[in-house]
């Protein structure tokens, strides 16, 4: 009799101590012994909720990725629709150069915006410059001027003859160690970035001479020297300017003046990393989706006779200082091409964020069918809990009561 009442008394326990644990959880299973199948079942489900959670967040901020993108895009159209305007005007036959230079003053800032945008931050991260997020893809550099050693010795034969000699220029100062990584030489003068997009206006040395255009009598005055601010050369055109990087002694003998006249400039640098990486979020159980841009496809390209946004805005800048009109409705033109890869890109972008939008309800609909399912599981009936667990603690007072009345009698009762 003590053993059997001792045992019910436990299992009346026990069973009253899962009820209490039951309501207290507001779970039905609470341990694998409770019930094998269903604890794996729920466990099945509660990892598909953590994934569908973890891909929410991955698309919240895929999201938040492309409305900066979208942010980017209206701000460049903003600045090419303005150069246009800016452009248009200046191509008329009546303006005159100093309006013309008062409008390439304008169009100047609009291109340090344009640097800026390209410089837009996500969490402390450049999205334009691919995987390299912690490196600028294009910035404003000054540099003093470092002439093509190359073009200054071919330049020796054209000091005679009245030809125009042309000089690449490069950074003087920076050195990029992109360029060359396997020269033994340190520092190597390869690592001197070749300079492009140099911004008109900003030319500082050779005083000198004059630039073409900005003669105190365009009539008579001969231009001394010119340069091509999208591709970053220096062109000598008069005697005046060969003489002072090229010295005739003895007679008949030309010989390089060292060193050659200090000059410096900004100019934009675009970073020499590569670019194109793709930045992609997981959206869905194996399903990623791209949320970056690539710089080429929206700028432009890298290369020396490649043309990117940058260029096509200085062609008109350059247009403008030197009173130029047939550049200038050039410019027109290249403006015209910078604003039709934005749209393009725009235009894809949008693409994604729709996409993205359409499995962000998806998820909501999973994240819910999949609650509802591990709850129908796994949660308890409240109103069927409480009955249950009140008949439990009765059918367990009972037994207490029912093992007092037993156990009251001992060895002692029989000496």
């Amino acid at each position: 009799m003590h053993d059997t009442t001792m045992r019910y008394l436990q299992r009346n326990g026990s069973a009253l101590n899962k009820q209490y644990e039951q309501i207290s959880s507001n779970q039905k299973i609470n341990r694998p012994s409770d019930n094998p199948i269903g604890f794996t079942n729920a466990l099945n489900y509660g990892n598909i909720l953590s994934a569908l959670g973890q891909q929410k967040v991955n698309m919240e901020d895929g999201e938040i990725y492309m409305n900066m993108l979208e942010t980017a895009h209206k701000s460049i159209t903003n600045v090419f629709g303005r150069c246009r305007d800016l452009a248009v005007q200046s191509a008329n036959d009546t303006e005159k150069h100093q309006d013309r230079l008062f409008t390439n003053g304008e169009i100047r800032e609009l291109l340090y915006e344009m640097v800026t945008i390209s410089q837009t931050k996500h969490k402390d991260g450049y999205i334009f410059s691919g995987k390299w997020i912690n490196q600028p893809p294009y910035e404003i550099k000054l540099a003093p001027a470092l002439y093509n050693q190359q073009d200054l010795n071919d330049g020796l034969s054209n000091f005679y003859n009245g030809e125009p000699i042309t000089i690449q220029l490069f950074d003087g100062e920076y050195q990029d160690p992109n360029l060359y990584p396997n020269s033994t030489v340190f520092p190597p003068t390869e690592r001197h970035p070749q300079v492009q997009r140099i911004i008109p206006g900003s030319i500082s040395g050779l005083e000198s001479l004059q630039e073409k255009s900005h003669l105190n009598d365009p009539e008579n005055d001969e231009a001394d020297y010119e340069i091509d601010y999208v591709s970053g050369k220096l062109i000598l055109l008069s005697d005046a300017a060969k003489a002072a990087f090229y010295r005739e002694n003895p007679p008949g003998t030309v010989n390089l003046i060292d060193p050659p006249p200090n000059m410096s400039f900004d100019y934009i640098y675009r970073n020499s990393i590569d670019m194109s990486g793709e930045i992609y979020r997981e959206v869905s159980t194996g399903i990623t989706m791209k949320v970056n841009t690539n710089p080429d496809d929206l700028f432009g390209k890298k290369g020396q006779n490649d043309t990117d946004s940058f260029k096509e805005i200085i062609s008109l800048m350059q247009g403008l200082w030197y009173n130029d009109q047939p550049q200038i409705n050039r410019g027109i033109d290249n403006l015209d091409k910078g604003e039709e890869r934005n749209l393009a890109q725009q235009a894809i972008e949008g693409a994604r964020q729709n996409r993205l939008s359409t499995i962000y309800d998806r998820n909501d609909y999973f994240t819910i069918d999949n609650t509802a399912a591990k709850g129908a599981l796994q949660d308890i009936e409240l109103e069927k809990a409480a009955p249950q667990f009140a008949l439990a603690e009765a059918v367990y007072n009972a037994s207490l009561q029912m093992a007092a009345t037993i156990m009251q009698r001992t060895l002692m009762d029989y000496l």
